[in-house]
């Protein structure tokens, strides 16, 4: 006799990490029946994703340390070439979910197919054409050494820093570079443990590194401690 007054109703609703399209049959308020099913992509699915990553913050997204270093590089060229480099920081990132992340969930059903993304070449997809083919040239992710080994650069602070053992930057006085930027070295000593920071490894050559040779000598005797570092050949690697 309630037959016409049951409604039926879809909607997409959240159990844990799992979307699920719930089917229910209704009488007032009462539930029926239910019945959960693994939603189709599309764009319903695509925004219940979103929405998902906008209220858990995109910091809860996998982001590995290629794709969090790629950012780094890229904030830095935002910050100090400016445009066309996008901001690529926290804020703007979730200001701009559907231009970014949107169009790399055209298959995804929920939050497991999201954790599979490779976000590292989410974000190379946004960097501007043809200007992207120059980050490596005008943000490096590695610089090389006087030792011959290539550091990794750290961007995450506003001046790139390269960690570096000490004795691997024997034989010259010039301060690595990015752009028209001295990069800002750690020193390490042998254990590497920080000596020194400093971007004006010339001045540290004539000024300080007296004292600190002094002190390396006294740690680490097996290991070449030069008066003039300056003219001395690198360490190994």
């Amino acid at each position: 006799r309630f037959a016409h007054e049951v409604d039926t109703a879809t909607s997409l609703v959240w159990e844990g990490r799992r979307l699920v399209r719930r089917r229910e049959a209704r009488l007032g308020g009462l539930a029926l029946t239910t019945h959960d099913e693994r939603p189709q992509p599309g764009p319903e699915t695509v925004t219940a994703i979103l929405d998902r990553v906008r209220a858990e913050g995109i910091d809860r997204l996998g982001w590995t340390k290629a794709a969090l270093d790629l950012r780094a590089r890229v904030t830095f060229l935002h910050r100090h070439a400016g445009e066309p480099w996008p901001d690529l920081g926290d804020t703007a990132l979730a200001e701009d979910l559907e231009t970014w992340l949107g169009p790399h969930l055209g298959r995804a059903t929920g939050m497991d197919d999201l954790d599979r993304l490779d976000l590292a070449r989410v974000i190379r997809s946004v960097l501007p054409y043809p200007q992207a083919a120059d980050l490596d040239r005008l943000a490096p992710g590695r610089l090389t050494v006087p030792s011959g080994r290539q550091v990794p650069v750290d961007y995450s602070a506003d001046t790139p820093t390269v960690s570096v053992r000490v004795q691997e930057m024997f034989g010259t006085t010039e301060t690595p570079r990015i752009g028209d930027r001295p990069v800002r070295l750690e020193l390490l000593s042998p254990a590497r443990r920080p000596v020194q920071i400093t971007s004006d490894l010339a001045g540290f050559w004539t000024g300080s590194w007296i004292d600190v040779r002094k002190e390396m000598a006294g740690r680490y005797p097996k290991h070449h401690w030069p008066d003039d570092p300056a003219s001395a050949p690198p360490g190994k690697p």
